[in-house]
């Protein structure tokens, strides 16, 4: 009775094409086949589709610094995905990580079990940013992931410490300048010892993965916590260069 007067009164729309859908479906069946799901090869790091037989790595993580173990990405990041990630960000269409979490268990979940992490830890957003939204996306979908597979959600050991621009407007190189100083962890709460005995394995979670830099840029934070193992989620990747 409470699901169904809750439908009616704000009922869910698919993240593709914005139709309202019916009681207990997270995306209609067109959109259903439309969004790209990453298939293997993969890369190790970034999860990212790579070719058979290149290798472990796709050309940005082998040309890059990494400090985590290995990734996930679940969709590939084109036309669709970018429209549903746009609305979920700036538009409020907060339902939409009901679906991007399910797909994520449905495709990933054996994996985030048998790496076994302490917890996940959605990447921060900016206290302004989080004030004008009302919400990170991040933190969102972590909840729901962590929920389905029991595993508990961390989302004060990363601190977003300075406000940067947009990443999806900076080239490479930019990015890594842009990302700057822009995390640190919460010592006072999460000292060393704390991170060592209860933390040692984590499981990084964000929306968007493109070059990597702000992944990168929260697991060096994480290692430099004292993290000893560090695996990457994130619902959609772009095609790297």
């Amino acid at each position: 009775m409470k699901e169904g007067l809750t439908h009616f009164l704000f009922p869910r729309k698919c993240p593709g094409c914005g139709i309202v859908l019916p009681a207990g479906e997270l995306v209609c069946s067109e959109c259903a086949n439309e969004f790209t799901l990453i298939k293997e090869p993969t890369c190790l790091l970034c999860g990212r589709a790579i070719e058979f037989g290149s290798g472990e790595l796709c050309y940005t993580c082998t040309n890059s610094d990494r400090s985590n173990d290995f990734g996930i990405s679940i969709f590939f990041y084109d036309d669709l995905m970018r429209k549903a990630m746009s609305d979920l960000k700036f538009h409020g269409q907060t339902d939409n990580t009901d679906y991007f979490a399910a797909m994520a268990v449905s495709r990933a979940g054996s994996r985030i079990r048998k790496f076994n992490p302490c917890a996940l830890i959605p990447v921060p957003v900016h206290k302004t940013r989080l004030m004008e939204r009302g919400y990170n996306q991040a933190e969102i979908i972590s909840a729901k992931i962590g929920e389905m597979l029991g595993i508990p959600v961390i989302s004060d050991l990363l601190i977003r410490a300075r406000k940067t621009d947009y990443q999806k407007n900076l080239g490479r190189q930019m990015r890594r300048r842009n990302l700057f100083g822009a995390f640190s962890y919460n010592k006072e709460k999460y000292p060393g010892s704390k991170i060592e005995t209860e933390l040692a394995r984590v499981m990084l979670v964000d929306d968007i993965y493109t070059t990597g830099s702000t992944m990168e840029s929260c697991a060096r934070m994480l290692k430099e916590a004292g993290v000893s193992e560090i695996g990457l989620l994130s619902i959609a990747i772009g095609a790297g260069n």
